[in-house]
């Protein structure tokens, strides 16, 4: 039986100075700081699952050369695509021999909140006798994962047509018989708002449970060097 698969991607380049778009109030140097944490907090998450899931990170070409040392868990693969966005990029990459025999779960970068439990409990949702997706969304209506059994092309182009909005995204599926498990009140970080509200939610105990104290320690210089638009 081939393993279930983990893809962490990010749909834009995220570490390439010359191409990354900063977030209002932030600098290059910090969002591509941002970038990194949010990268590696999942790495942090996914790291003891190697046993049971096939781990690929998949990036933007035009971040290739930029790629930190220990930016990757040992023993995941990494794939490059090199298109202006994720539609059709099925196409260019030799993605995931035998995807379509396996459970694949597919997780946008620049989320938080998701614990090793919630990601096991995505995988059960997925029975192989019925046609069903499990979407989690951001507080804000953005999709941050999305899990299915096999690659549905049209599942993850619609992700781009939709700019990963939720009701758009439905919206795009809708033609499908398809059962949708939808979890929700997770976040991604995509302007100055959402970095004020990962402030917040990092200030909570619980968060520890998907942030551990070091990667707690390293959020904090960037919430001490924007503390004061931070606004809390």
């Amino acid at each position: 039986m081939k393993k279930n698969k983990i893809i962490i991607l990010a749909d834009s380049p995220i570490l390439n100075p010359t191409i990354v778009k900063p977030i209002s109030n932030l600098s290059v140097s910090y969002n591509i700081y941002l970038n990194s944490l949010l990268f590696l907090n999942w790495m942090e998450i996914l790291a003891g699952l190697n046993e049971n899931f096939n781990i690929i990170s998949i990036l933007s070409e035009k971040d290739k050369e930029y790629i930190p040392k220990d930016f990757f868990l040992p023993d995941i693969q990494n794939l490059f695509f090199n298109r202006q966005n994720l539609e059709g990029f099925l196409d260019e990459i030799p993605l995931l021999p035998f995807a379509n025999e396996s459970k694949n779960l597919i997780i946008f970068y620049n989320s938080i909140g998701f614990k090793q439990s919630d990601i096991e409990r995505v995988f059960k949702l997925i029975q192989v006798e019925e046609t069903s997706v499990v979407i989690a969304k951001s507080k804000r209506n953005k999709i941050i994962l999305t899990c299915s059994y096999g690659l549905d092309r049209e599942l993850v182009d619609s992700l781009q047509k939709s700019k990963r909005d939720y009701t758009k995204y439905l919206n795009f599926i809708s033609n499908k018989d398809i059962f949708i498990h939808t979890l929700e009140d997770f976040l991604s970080i995509d302007d100055f708002e959402d970095i004020k509200k990962l402030y917040i939610e990092l200030s909570k105990k619980e968060s520890l449970s998907y942030c551990s104290q070091i990667m707690h320690e390293s959020f904090n210089d960037l919430f001490v060097e924007y503390k004061e638009q931070l606004n809390v």
